[in-house]
């Protein structure tokens, strides 16, 4: 369903879709997925879990949930390396 709302000469289009719908989501990946999308994924959960154990239960996974694991490598004080995220990538695109 598409509603189209006027607000102040601005018009804002908003498209819902029914809840039982499935969004299309592009492949998982450590360059282009949030760390949340990751893990909201019962698969690719397992694969972070596996390379950086302990990573949902980590004091500031709510501070950089929403970044690329890419984007995360510079502050992970050397957990994530180059390797680690070689390894990841590869598992995530076989899922």
């Amino acid at each position: 369903m598409r509603k189209t709302y006027l607000t102040g000469g601005l018009a804002l289009t908003l498209s819902l879709a029914a809840a039982s719908a499935v969004v299309a989501q592009g492949p998982l990946s450590v360059e282009s997925s949030s760390v949340a999308e990751l893990m909201a994924n019962a698969k690719a959960k397992a694969v972070l879990e596996k390379h950086l154990p302990g990573i949902s239960e980590h004091p500031s996974y709510n501070m950089f949930k929403g970044m690329t694991l890419v984007q995360l490598k510079p502050m992970s004080g050397g957990q994530i390396t180059d390797d680690t995220l070689k390894a990841i990538k590869a598992e995530l695109s076989a899922l």
